[in-house]
C-alpha cells in the first residue's frame, strides 16, 4: 500500500443524499486545487451523471473481478448496487497532487478512516430533510427515487458526530467559503486570500 507523506491528505465528503455534498466537494476542490478520486459502481447513471466524472460505471462482473483481485480499498453494497474505491487511484492521485477528495456515504468514509487514520479527514455536509426533499423535487427526481434517497437520512445523520468537521449546507457560497477556509487553515496552509 502507498506510504502517505506528511503533506498528503484525503478529504472525505459525507452526509445524507441531497445535502449537496458533491457540489460542495467539487467547489471546494476547485478552490483548493484538490483532485477527486472517482469511485466505481454497478448502478446505472442518474440523469445528470457522466461516466468518469461522477463515477466509473462498470458491469457487475467487472466490479466483482476487480474485487477478487483486491483492487479496492473499500467496497460496499447498498440497495443492491456495489460501490468501491481503487487503492491504485488513491495512491496515484496522492503522489501527483498531495491532497485529494472523495464523496462517500458513511460506510465508505468509515472504511477509509480506518485505513488512513488521521490522514483521512471526514467532512459531514447536511441539510434538514425538508430542504433535501425540495432540492430533489427541483432536480426532477421521481417521488419513488426521493423516497429511496431519503430512506437512509436518519442513519446518515447519526454519523455526524464521528466526523472531524460538520457543515450545514443552507447557503452554498457560505458553506464553500467556510469549508475551504477551515481546510486551508488546518491542513493545507495554502494561504488563500480572503477577498471579502
Amino acid at each position: 500500500m502507498y506510504e502517505l507523506r506528511d503533506k498528503d491528505f484525503i478529504f472525505i465528503f459525507t452526509g445524507p443524499n441531497g445535502a449537496g455534498r458533491k457540489t460542495v466537494a467539487q467547489m471546494s476542490g476547485e478552490t483548493l486545487g484538490m483532485k477527486k478520486v472517482i469511485s466505481y459502481t454497478t448502478r446505472p447513471p442518474r440523469s445528470a451523471e457522466f461516466d468518469g466524472q461522477d463515477y466509473h460505471f462498470v458491469t457487475r462482473d467487472a466490479f466483482l473481478e476487480a474485487e477478487r483481485n483486491n483492487e479496492f480499498v473499500e467496497v460496499i453494497e447498498m440497495d443492491g448496487n456495489h460501490y468501491g474505491v481503487k487503492e491504485k487511484d488513491v495512491a496515484e492521485m496522492l503522489q501527483q497532487y498531495g491532497a485529494i477528495y472523495l464523496v462517500l456515504n458513511r460506510f465508505g468514509a468509515e472504511s477509509l478512516k480506518k485505513l488512513y487514520g488521521n490522514k483521512a479527514v471526514r467532512i459531514f455536509i447536511h441539510a434538514d430533510l425538508k430542504t433535501i426533499v425540495k432540492r430533489e423535487e427541483d432536480r426532477g427526481d421521481s417521488p419513488e427515487l426521493i423516497q429511496r434517497y431519503t430512506s437512509h437520512y436518519e442513519e446518515e445523520m447519526a454519523y455526524k458526530d464521528q466526523c472531524e468537521h460538520v457543515f450545514e449546507n443552507i447557503d452554498l457560497a457560505h458553506t464553500v467559503f467556510d469549508l475551504t477556509k477551515t481546510l486551508d487553515d488546518n491542513y493545507l496552509h495554502r494561504n488563500l486570500i480572503d477577498k471579502d
